[in-house]
């Protein structure tokens, strides 16, 4: 039955696929599971979100799509946490892929929502670059944004210190964020890449700019911010979709292996960047 389900969704146009994930947001769901010590991941399989245990309360990173805010709430409760222990909901950048559960989780479970000043700001005086006019679901609305962080802000909770790098470009607030997670006496230091965009870098096309009223600028800005990433100290990489850093193709290589964390890698970071800013540039000469 799966290869039959799987055959069809080959067969299907890539807006076929878009309505038939809307319609069943199942299809894209990912059973939950641990990346290193109190680092989880519990997003589905198109968009990432991820949780940290910090001994005081829950930190999560992304709400999802609006219509999959049931799989998130499912992933946690598999992996024995409670929603209600969630103090931050910390967001990567303000598009609605990223934040579409926000509100819920904000209502239900009281946690505080938190996002970069400029991108809150974007939501507040140009909400279309918030990419709603992709979102099917005519009654979504913006998330409310109880805090902002500036460039190199600390966020702390319980046991975890999280460095806010705001890296303009896939929107105007764009984060990377740098923490560490403990298992045992082993400590692995966390670089999170926030929205990326490739291969099409559709946030970063002239007409998409356009469209949004958004500076040019922000083509510039990108290629800036991947050059100031260069040199942090990371041994995990994670992302906001799963192809940014194949965190499916390491879980499945985490079950077929008993050795060694595929997770953990201390060159992967550099050459993230370096493939970025490839493939960026690749996007600069083609002049769209």
């Amino acid at each position: 039955m799966r290869e039959n389900n799987a055959c069809c969704e080959a067969a299907m146009t890539s807006e076929e696929k878009r309505m038939l994930f809307y319609s069943n947001p199942s299809i894209a769901y990912c059973k939950p599971f641990r990346i290193f010590g109190n680092l989880y991941y519990i997003g589905d399989k198109k968009v990432c979100s991820h949780l940290i245990d910090t001994g005081e309360g829950l930190i999560v990173f992304d709400s999802g799509y609006q219509h999959t805010i049931h799989l998130l709430v499912q992933s946690i409760w598999e992996l024995g946490f409670n929603p209600s222990n969630i103090k931050y909901l910390i967001h990567t950048h303000g598009h609605f892929d990223h934040f579409g559960g926000s509100n819920e989780f904000r209502t239900l479970y009281g946690c505080k929502t938190i996002m970069s000043r400029p991108d809150a700001e974007m939501l507040r005086d140009n909400p279309d670059g918030a990419l709603m006019e992709m979102n099917p679901n005519p009654y979504a609305k913006l998330p409310i944004i109880d805090q902002t962080f500036g460039d190199g802000d600390i966020i702390t909770l319980g046991s975890t210190s999280i460095r806010c790098v705001i890296i303009p470009g896939h929107s105007p607030g764009n984060t990377a964020f740098f923490f560490d997670v403990r298992e045992n006496n082993c400590v692995c230091h966390v670089a999170y890449f926030g929205g990326a965009g490739n291969p099409k870098f559709i946030t970063l096309q002239k007409d998409y700019l356009d469209k949004c009223n958004l500076p040019y600028s922000l083509r510039d800005d990108f290629i800036n911010s991947i050059d100031k990433l260069y040199g942090e100290r990371a041994d995990i990489v994670l992302g906001s979709h799963p192809s940014q850093n194949r965190i499916l193709e390491k879980r499945k290589l985490m079950l077929e292996q008993d050795v060694s964390n595929p997770f953990i890698d201390p060159f992967e970071w550099d050459r993230f960047l370096s493939q970025l800013k490839e493939s960026y540039i690749s996007f600069l000469d083609k002049g769209i």
